[in-house]
This record gives structure tokens, C-alpha cells and sequence, in this order.
């Protein structure tokens, strides 16, 4: 009678082990960083990129600290900019319905789109959040009434100090 208990018991033991094992290989194994953009699904890479399938997208106008990447805070301690950036990205699609449009491809052959909702324009949102810098167009800064007003405000990357997310790549090649 106590060797059925007993095994009653390694059997319900064993079933908990089972469920818990597979709710944590699903919660590692699943990436919470998966939205929809122009009703496709779509996995966040970082701050300023995003992939559906094998198409690499890079919204226009805007270079966000890259994953990896460190800045300093107020008080010169080290805080993780780039995973931030990554998650005000994601943020900001999951609450949004936006709609991106082609309009180049760099030389790392990646999909270059510009994404809206309305009047709400992506790369200027995660600006003016300070998850991003504006980056330049020929002569003109492309979002600099909103990065102005990040560094004003000391929002994100502006609350500190930080490495330009292109000098950061240059010297930590992938």
C-alpha cells in the first residue's frame, strides 16, 4: 500500500516537472519582442531594425544604440541603452497600427522604410523618446526638432552620456 502512494506521488512530482519544464523552455524559446506591421508579424531586433522572415528592415531617418550597447546615466553608471531601445521599439509598434513604406535599400541590403500611423511618424516618436538619434540626410538633420527636444528633456540616451551608436559599431564589429 505505501510503495502505491509512494509512486502515486513520483508520478504526480513527475507530471509537475514535465509542465513546469515545458512552460519554461515555451517562455524562453518564445520572443515577446513579436508584432504585427502591414498585418505581418514581424521580430524586433533592436532599437531601429525590425525582420519578417528573412527581410531585414531599418526604419529611415533614425540610428538607436545598438543591443549590446551601454550609456552612462546622470550618475555615470552604466545602463543597458540598447536593450531599451529595442524594447521602445517594440513598445511603440505593439501599441500602434503602423504602415511602412520602401524607400531604399543600404549596402548591407536591408529594406529601408519610413512607418506610420496617421500622423505618427515611427522614426520621430523613438527620437523624441530618446531611443534614438536623428541621423542626416545629405545636409539636413532629419529628425532635429526631435532630438532636440529629447536632450532638452534628458530623455533615453540624453539622460547621460553615451558612444554615437555608429562609432559604438565601428568599434565593436559583429
Amino acid at each position: 500500500m505505501a510503495s502505491k502512494s509512494f509512486r502515486n506521488i513520483k508520478n504526480i512530482i513527475l507530471l509537475l516537472l514535465i509542465v513546469g519544464g515545458a512552460w519554461a523552455l515555451s517562455s524562453w524559446a518564445i520572443d515577446p519582442e513579436i508584432i504585427t506591421v502591414n498585418g505581418k508579424t514581424v521580430k524586433i531586433i533592436d532599437g531601429d531594425s525590425f525582420k519578417d522572415g528573412t527581410t531585414e528592415f531599418r526604419i529611415y531617418g533614425i540610428d538607436a544604440p545598438e543591443y549590446r550597447q551601454t550609456c552612462k546615466d546622470a550618475n555615470g553608471k552604466d545602463w543597458p541603452c540598447g536593450k531599451s531601445a529595442r524594447q521602445g521599439l517594440a513598445a511603440v509598434l505593439r501599441n500602434g497600427s503602423f504602415n511602412c513604406e520602401v524607400r531604399a535599400r543600404d549596402k548591407y541590403g536591408r529594406t529601408i522604410v519610413s512607418c506610420a500611423s496617421g500622423d505618427d511618424d515611427l522614426g520621430a516618436r523613438l527620437v523624441e523618446q530618446g531611443h534614438a538619434m536623428s541621423s542626416a540626410n545629405f545636409d539636413s538633420v532629419i529628425y532635429g526638432r526631435e532630438e532636440a527636444a529629447a536632450e532638452k528633456a534628458q530623455r533615453g540616451i540624453w539622460q547621460g552620456s553615451f558612444e554615437k551608436p555608429s562609432s559604438w559599431r565601428a568599434s565593436h564589429p559583429r
